[in-house]
């Protein structure tokens, strides 16, 4: 039976989730290959094995990665929320994950396992933001990357090194890891200006945040984002000597 069946603990090191998470899901009809075995809760692994393999999304390097990709952009294919409910990380995250529900292509169950997988390293969470994104072990991708804001209606305990609750969510759905990781570089960057913060601290509306960070990256990036383009473009001009400054 050991070798057929595995513990609540083993499947949760398997999912990179808590066991609690585990038994959430259990309780919430989630796992449907959960039995009980002795007044414990246990899990067929081939089942297990199959069911992971098949929620895992596409395989890395399916898509081709857009390097002149922006924060912006991605936040156009995503969503902006407000008032979101939650008192810990895990409902904030579950309430934020049902926004995407309205697409076939995407699995909000997986997508969440991928990211507690991330934070139960170290949480995202600094200054009263959490950048989340997929976990590079257990990834999922999608057709576009995405970036959905959250705005929490009140400031949640996300486990932060820094110990501040939490009051706003960046997480980046990405089409590749490599495209995930350009945007949250974005993101920790734009992090480092005191304005940025005070910019979420008004929760502006979805239009208002869009060009804030629209100009805000073209202001530290600048235009063109393509590594490259700028000599592409110097090597197609006519040299010419620089003025005397004024």
């Amino acid at each position: 039976m050991d070798k057929t069946f595995i513990s609540v603990k083993s499947l949760a090191q398997k999912m990179g989730v808590s066991e609690k998470t585990v038994y959430r899901m259990v309780s919430d009809s989630q796992l449907p290959f959960a039995v009980k075995i002795g007044g414990q809760w246990r899990f067929r692994s081939d089942t297990v094995e199959t069911w992971l393999n098949a929620k895992s999304g596409n395989h890395p390097g399916a898509q081709t990665t857009n390097i002149a990709i922006t924060l912006a952009e991605t936040l156009q294919n995503g969503a902006v929320l407000y008032r979101i409910h939650g008192s810990n990380r895990d409902e904030a995250l579950d309430e934020l994950l049902a926004a995407l529900t309205y697409s076939s292509r995407v699995d909000p169950l997986q997508t969440k396992i991928s990211v507690l997988a991330r934070e139960s390293l170290c949480s995202s969470s600094f200054q009263g933001i959490a950048f989340m994104g997929v976990s590079p072990e257990r990834p999922i991708f999608f057709e576009k990357t995405m970036t959905l804001v959250a705005f929490l209606e009140k400031p949640a305990d996300f486990k932060a090194l820094d110990h501040r609750k939490t009051e706003a969510i960046f997480l980046v759905l990405p089409a590749s890891l490599a495209e995930g990781a350009l945007i949250e570089g974005r993101l920790r960057r734009l992090a480092m200006e005191p304005e940025f913060h005070r910019e979420l601290k008004k929760q502006p509306p979805r239009r208002e945040l869009l060009h804030y960070l629209d100009q805000k990256e073209k202001e530290i990036f600048g235009s063109d984002n393509a590594p490259g383009q700028k000599a592409k473009r110097a090597a197609a001009s006519p040299s010419v000597p620089a003025a005397n400054p004024v």
